[in-house]
């Protein structure tokens, strides 16, 4: 497990809890905008970015799910496909994901890997194919309340830790 107290984890954590709400902030924009190019490069460096420190850090699960919405952007930013509302609801539930991945980071609290529907609906996004994305998006729609309570569970171990 990672130590929540290196200073090398730390500036990570900074940085990326940084990234994380420029995403959010970027993605209600391109939403908006879909085929802002300027926009769709921005996204694409924080997803790599963040996977980049991530690999530092042999945070293999982060990793994982950076790179395939990396492969999502790439695709955008060559124009072979437009965001729209199915695309940006499960990049959306990525961000929830690496929210409450790096929450368990700062407690100190071991990775969960990220759910098998939702890696399968990012790859098939990531290769043009839209209806089995739909189909695995629309099975994977509790993902978000899932992160959501981890979130708020480790909010809690936190809470405790702190109490010590």
């Amino acid at each position: 497990m990672i130590d929540p107290d290196d200073e090398i984890v730390q500036d990570f954590l900074v940085e990326a809890n940084e990234l994380l709400e420029q995403l959010g902030e970027q993605l209600v924009e391109l939403e908006q905008n879909p085929t802002d190019i300027e926009l769709l490069n921005a996204v694409f460096r924080s997803f790599h970015t963040i996977k980049g420190g991530a690999s530092f850090l042999k945070l293999d699960v982060i990793v994982e799910v950076c790179h395939t919405a990396e492969d999502i952007f790439n695709s955008l930013r060559k124009g072979e496909r437009t965001a729209d509302a199915d695309l940006m609801d499960q990049i959306l539930i990525v961000l929830d994901y690496l929210k409450a991945q790096f929450e368990h980071v700062r407690n100190g609290v071991s990775l969960t890997k990220a759910d098998p529907k939702l890696l399968q609906a990012l790859e098939n996004i990531a290769l043009g194919k839209e209806a089995q994305a739909k189909s695995i998006s629309e099975q994977s729609s509790s993902l978000k309340n899932e992160n959501v309570k981890a979130a708020e569970s480790n909010k809690s171990a936190e809470a405790a830790k702190a109490a010590k």
